[in-house]
């Protein structure tokens, strides 16, 4: 009883730091705004400066994007470091955000724009192809592998790979076309139409309501896929569901957001620290958060930095310590997750 209260604490301190981080990244800026005229426009009221309302919706769409693409991060890698038992697994380690990068790449560098109705469609499909592609390939290879980081290793050869590719898609793209992806590698929340901004948040609310339906497979996949299979669960449906949820969530996120490293990897362990629980129901929503936590975290210190700070590196120098302390973990004992 004392652990659920205390879970139920950490949701409700996790709710309201992005609550606030969000209200922060709102208010704060170039041009700095008083949150009664926030509080009145949002309410759909009308204030003395007409041109607040465009900045407060960009503000609005930035934050928003920032929750929802770092909680799809932080489940993505919650659920693949629970399926590949190994805590280092993570949407960029594993290859995943690399074939979308790949599938983003070779529309950008084709000639398609992201401001183009028929461009951002074709660069979401090859993004979620590229991603669910490299997944694919892994579950295949995991089949014939039983050691997690030699799969791991074989993650970050797909990542080699696929970087390997897209520089000789760069020698044969024109400048306009390679600063754009360039720019889009960088990683952004920033940029997403109202309409953009609902399609995407609409995606990853129903991807994240199909993780529910994973919470029993994945509290029994802790004590492995013999155990899991002894217990009912089919493996193979799983497998499958798995395959369909973190490759949308992760290409999703990759395409309209660009690349964003380390919160994939990070969060779960740093909420698992916190959570003693093993029960996914728990700690689904908690990872959640907490990737939403620590993008918006992220978004509001690059906007603190005028924009000069790219957002990958905001994630790394908070995501790289975590993984780090892991790996140390790693080498003093033999952790399972």
């Amino acid at each position: 009883m004392k652990q659920w209260k205390n879970d139920i604490f950490l949701l409700i301190i996790l709710f309201c730091g992005v609550i606030l981080l969000c209200l922060l990244n709102i208010l704060n800026g170039d041009v700095a705004i008083g949150l009664h005229d926030v509080i009145k426009l949002l309410s759909g009221g009308a204030v003395d400066n007409p041109s607040w309302s465009y900045i407060i919706e960009n503000r609005l769409n930035r934050s928003i994007v920032a929750v929802f693409a770092g909680g799809a991060l932080g489940v993505s890698g919650l659920i693949l470091q629970v399926f590949f038992r190994n805590p280092l697994a993570g949407p960029g380690v594993l290859g995943i955000t690399s074939g979308a990068s790949l599938g983003v790449a070779i529309i950008v560098l084709g000639g398609a724009s992201f401001g183009s109705t028929w461009g951002n469609i074709g660069i979401v499909i090859a993004g979620l192809v590229g991603a669910l592609g490299v997944l694919f390939l892994l579950l295949i290879i995991a089949r014939f592998i039983q050691n997690s980081v030699t799969l791991l290793v074989a993650g970050i050869m797909f990542g080699y790979f696929t970087s390997a590719f897209i520089n000789v898609l760069i020698l044969w793209a024109d400048k306009t076309e390679t600063r754009d992806y360039n720019v889009w590698s960088l990683g952004s929340f920033e940029g997403l139409s109202s309409f953009e901004v609902g399609l995407f948040t609409s995606i990853i609310g129903f991807g994240f309501i199909l993780t529910f339906l994973l919470i029993k497979p994945l509290n029994a996949l802790v004590a492995g896929n013999n155990a899991a299979a002894s217990l009912g669960i089919n493996i193979k449906q799983t497998r499958n569901l798995i395959i369909l949820i973190t490759g949308v969530l992760a290409s999703i996120v990759t395409v309209y957001c660009g690349p964003v490293g380390f919160i994939g990897i990070a969060v779960p362990q740093f909420i698992r620290v916190l959570v003693k629980s093993k029960n996914h129901a728990i700690v689904l929503p908690l990872v959640f958060l907490g990737g939403g936590f620590l993008a918006i975290l992220a978004d509001f210190t690059v906007r603190m930095s005028s924009n000069a700070l790219p957002l990958n590196t905001v994630t790394a120098i908070i995501g790289a310590p975590i993984i780090i302390w892991v790996i140390i973990n790693l080498n003093r004992k033999n952790v399972s997750i």
